[in-house]
């Protein structure tokens, strides 16, 4: 294929976009660097005017707000999943103090609730009000149970088992829960990162 060539007459109008284009090109490239410039000089940027400036992104843009998890917590927090049955630290934890979301802190539940089922995971005959929420399971035959604050995964809930006078069991994966032991003071809710434990 053929390209078309200039004509005589065309080449000078050519010749005009291209230095037009050069200088805006050039105009653009001073304005941005004096502008770094000026942001060096008020102590915005090191002395090197080639420095990009570091804009924090707003609190409102962050991707996580909640607690650091590890591997092992966001499966069970994140993905749904489920803990090695008696190897949880809280399964047998009889202190009184209160049991946090591990993902946003929120109160769940406090050691008043606990019971012994035997069942090898933490379980509880009732949750803080309004801390926990229940869903179907995708497996249609279970209740899940949710931070109502963080939509965490928990665990599931069981009832009409016998253990309580509530006859409600919540099974809990001691991966989705910190605890603090009672007169220890608790950490603020969602954006704050909770203390490493």
């Amino acid at each position: 294929m053929r390209t078309a060539q200039a004509t005589p007459s065309q080449k000078p109008l050519q010749a005009i976009r291209w230095v037009a284009c050069l200088a805006i090109a050039t105009f653009a490239v001073s304005c941005v660097c004096e502008d770094q410039s000026e942001t060096s000089r008020a102590g915005g940027l090191d002395d090197d005017p080639i420095t990009t400036p570091q804009i924090p992104a707003p609190a409102t843009l962050m991707t996580n707000p909640y607690n650091e998890l590890t591997p092992e917590e966001a499966y069970v927090i994140e993905d749904k999943g489920t803990e090695a049955r008696n190897v949880g630290e809280y399964t047998d934890n009889k202190e009184l103090g209160t049991y946090l979301c591990r993902r946003c802190n929120a109160k769940l539940y406090v050691a008043e609730q606990k019971f012994a089922s035997n069942c090898g995971w933490p379980s509880f005959d009732d949750a803080v009000a309004d801390a926990v929420r229940q869903e179907p399971d995708a497996d249609g035959r279970r209740t899940e149970i949710l931070c109502a604050h963080c939509d965490g995964h928990l665990g599931h809930v069981f009832l009409g088992e016998g253990y309580t006078e509530k006859n409600t069991r919540h099974c809990v994966n001691s991966l989705s829960m910190r605890f603090y032991p009672e007169g220890e003071q608790l950490p603020p809710i969602g954006w704050l990162r909770a203390p490493k434990r």
